[in-house]
């Protein structure tokens, strides 16, 4: 994705988020997600409950945030690309290009992906959150492709085009994810286009 630098408020509010999200991990992570409130989260980050509201709708949410450059890219892969050329290995692209980027990305950026994840999946609240923000986040990207298919194929087509993705990759980042936490030299990347062979090989029977 080829976006624009953001502006200086916008550098702002990105920071403000990412200071948020932090002092929720932390906080989490020290005293359990149920225990923790969101004026204890807005104090550790050196804001106001009001601030922390207008960044995220639930304590929970400020650690769930989807990732808006995967979502931009494919709304731009919408708008560019004919109907008849959209096909699963154009998403795949999409999030083989994402799994590159947190390969890439800082240990810091890392390192809250992986400290984000044992919380949910050793919290069932959170854990619940997180699939609600999942599902969200696949239907909007579902009726997308569907309205840019409209006429072309099924909205069972674009259904599955859009999970058969996204779980490939839920897949891909969790056999990932366990390979890091055991202390292996794992490549999200490259573990993103064996899935995507796992994929092809289980759909040919």
């Amino acid at each position: 994705m080829t976006g624009s630098t953001p502006d200086l408020r916008e550098r702002r509010r990105l920071e403000t988020r990412l200071e948020i999200t932090r002092a929720a991990l932390d906080l989490f992570e020290e005293k359990g997600v149920a225990a923790t409130t969101v004026d204890e989260i807005a104090r550790r980050a050196g804001v106001s409950p009001s601030t922390f509201f207008r960044q995220f709708p639930t304590k929970e949410e400020s650690i769930l945030a989807s990732d808006v450059d995967i979502e931009a890219e494919i709304d731009e892969w919408l708008v560019s690309t004919a109907p008849e050329k959209i096909d699963l290995a154009g998403i795949e692209a999409i999030y083989e290009r994402a799994s590159v980027r947190l390969v890439e990305a800082s240990d810091d950026v890392r390192s809250r992906v992986l400290r984000t994840r044992r919380l949910i999946i050793g919290d069932a609240h959170l854990r619940a959150t997180a699939i609600a923000v999942d599902a969200t986040t696949l239907c909007r990207l579902t009726d997308a492709v569907a309205s840019k298919l409209a006429g072309v194929k099924s909205f069972s087509f674009a259904r599955l085009l859009v999970e058969g993705a996204g779980t490939t990759l839920r897949i891909a980042f969790d056999d990932w994810a366990t390979r890091i936490d055991a202390g292996e030299d794992a490549d999200l990347a490259e573990i993103y286009r064996t899935t995507c062979a796992e994929l092809r090989r289980v759909v040919a029977g």
